[in-house]
């Protein structure tokens, strides 16, 4: 898995710029591609409009967390182990009413 900071501008998906504090991004290819996308943002608030706004796609998924917002993509990928990395990110963003980490 390869991470990196993405720039507020270049943010692939409809989320507001002026709400997004940082973006990161992790892409892993191997038997499958998966393009998962960390938005921090401004509030809790705007995690939750996302969610309930956010128009399903297909091999896609997509929840908040807090005040962070979360796009998985994935081509051909292990369902299991598809399954495992979206829980276990979960895990590491903490609940979603977990105080905010600077």
């Amino acid at each position: 898995m390869v991470a990196r900071e993405v720039p507020v501008s270049e943010a692939p998906d409809p989320v507001p710029r002026n709400e997004i504090e940082r973006l990161e991004e992790g892409l892993y290819e191997g038997p499958g591609k998966v393009d998962a996308r960390v938005y921090a943002l401004s509030s809790d608030t705007v995690g939750l409009e996302l969610s309930q706004r956010w128009r399903p796609s297909a091999d896609t998924v997509f929840f908040n967390r807090g005040h962070f917002f979360v796009v998985v993509k994935w081509q051909t990928a292990d369902r299991q182990a598809l399954e495992s990395f979206i829980r276990e990110l979960e895990s590491r963003l903490g609940p979603p009413d977990a105080p905010r980490r600077s």
